[in-house]
């Protein structure tokens, strides 16, 4: 085992020696030249090493990859003045093996000094375009520690950065960082504003928040519109230099109308959120549609059928649904949303849909088609809700085993997705009917409940067993 408060060149000795090498013998190993392991071993001042040399002659003495990068760290860091092309090579290369403790060291050690503020953003980009990315939030966050001008587009793309890599599964970490993204988001390079704009709409979607995926929405389309004439300009200027976007643009023009719509359809504002369904049905008109573009105005218009129907179908106009599903055979991805609507319309306007869900297998298998074009947690959330919906219909059929199942699958998904509305709402509706459950549902629920309150310990630091 390597003594951490040995220096790097004692134990490259120590080594060298153990196993009998000479400086010819290790040059034939490494290629490194004689002369340059001369320097580097032995030279007063001595040669400061590559990491690349480094990885060498690690490999040639037969030691672990990275195994003396913690000792690498003490000659890259002992000097005043750090050699910034040296770091960014050993950072590079740390980040590649994953030694984040040799990263946040050196990380510290450059934060003494805020003019290097700029490289270590730099080096955050090259690793999050490189696909390093779980390893350049820690060069994120020390520019959003650091960063001394907070009006900087560079703080803004790291707190942009931080927020797409803080996107999980659970949706109230989500809503919290939406919450601290939101402020710089008017900061951001027009890309990043779009594509920021668009991430905030579907945080605040799963979380059912619709005034405030109205105002993002009106932002995306506002956004989107500026910059679809701008592109336009450039081109009658023969101007080449066009906006470089993560989706095509035509995905966030008509994303600002659909997540506009579908705010306004669950307010119940069915008349605004038709027309919103309008902006997005034919975009066959946007020009510079390349393959892909015209791939995505092909799903617009498939969404706006779906949602066309849903309307329909919420404001009462029931004769729509053999329709409805004669549609939904020929698109399956949309059988998971489009259910959730149809339950849920089922139950305002009690009508039956038991034809409907004769025709479709409502299981936990409908989000994990593959190639759905639907995220997972988009999926998951339309999951929990049709479930719920589903616990609901069933409820008012009497068919209570039935619908308490489906009130525990719900709660089940709301409590693996954190997420707490729903969670609240299966909890009411199931309290509200216990005396109807098994002792099956019953034991299941109280595991659930069980499950929530030691995850709750855990956060509150309280130990379960003290």
């Amino acid at each position: 085992m390597i003594n951490q408060r040995s220096s790097i060149r004692s134990v490259l000795h120590h080594e060298i020696e153990a196993r009998g090498y000479t400086l010819h013998s290790l040059s034939n190993l490494t290629g490194i030249n004689r002369g340059t392991l001369s320097s580097i071993l032995n030279g007063n001042p001595p040669k400061p090493i590559s990491i690349g040399q480094l990885d060498l002659m690690t490999e040639a003495l037969e030691l672990p990859t990275g195994a003396l990068y913690p000792l690498f760290v003490d000659e890259c860091i002992e000097k005043d003045q750090l050699n910034r092309r040296r770091l960014k090579s050993f950072l590079l290369r740390c980040a590649e093996l994953g030694e984040m403790d040799c990263i946040n060291r050196v990380l510290e050690k450059m934060l003494e000094d805020l003019n290097y503020v700029p490289t270590i953003f730099a080096i955050g980009e090259q690793l999050y375009e490189e696909g390093y990315k779980e390893a350049s939030l820690a060069f994120y966050k020390a520019v959003i520690e650091s960063e001394k001008y907070q009006h900087s587009e560079r703080l803004a793309i790291s707190q942009y950065r931080l927020f797409r890599l803080s996107l999980g599964e659970d949706t109230e970490k989500n809503i919290q960082a939406a919450i601290r993204f939101e402020p710089y988001r008017n900061r951001l390079p027009e890309g990043y504003h779009l594509d920021g704009l668009l991430n905030l709409a579907n945080v605040y979607y799963t979380h059912e928040k619709w005034n405030v995926v109205e105002v993002f929405a009106d932002e995306l389309l506002s956004l989107s519109q500026m910059v679809y004439r701008s592109q336009n300009n450039m081109k009658v200027t023969n101007e080449d230099q066009l906006l470089s976007l993560e989706r095509h643009l035509v995905v966030y023009y008509g994303q600002g109308y659909l997540l506009k719509g579908a705010a306004l359809e669950f307010q119940g504002k069915y008349i605004e959120a038709q027309q919103c369904i309008k902006g997005y049905s034919d975009l066959s008109w946007f020009e510079g549609l390349d393959e892909i573009g015209y791939k995505e105005v092909r799903k617009f218009n498939i969404w706006a059928k779906a949602n066309w129907y849903n309307i329909e179908l919420l404001c009462g106009n029931k004769h729509v649904l053999p329709e409805y599903i004669e549609f939904l055979k020929n698109y399956p991805f949309e059988i998971l949303p489009s259910m959730t609507t149809i339950v849920k319309a089922a139950n305002i306007h009690s009508f039956s849909v038991d034809d409907c869900l004769q025709e479709f297998q409502i299981d936990h298998q409908l989000f994990n088609q593959i190639n759905n074009y639907y995220v997972s947690l988009v999926n998951k959330n339309h999951y929990l809700e049709l479930c719920y919906y589903l616990g609901i219909y069933c409820m008012k059929k009497k068919d209570y085993a039935k619908a308490l199942s489906n009130i525990l699958s719900s709660l089940r998904f709301a409590v693996s997705l954190n997420n707490k509305d729903y969670f609240m709402k299966n909890v009411a509706l199931f309290e509200h009917h216990r005396y109807l459950a098994s002792n099956d549902q019953l034991l299941e629920y109280d595991f659930l409940m069980k499950e929530v309150l030691e995850g709750e310990e855990v956060d509150l630091g309280i130990c379960a067993h003290c």
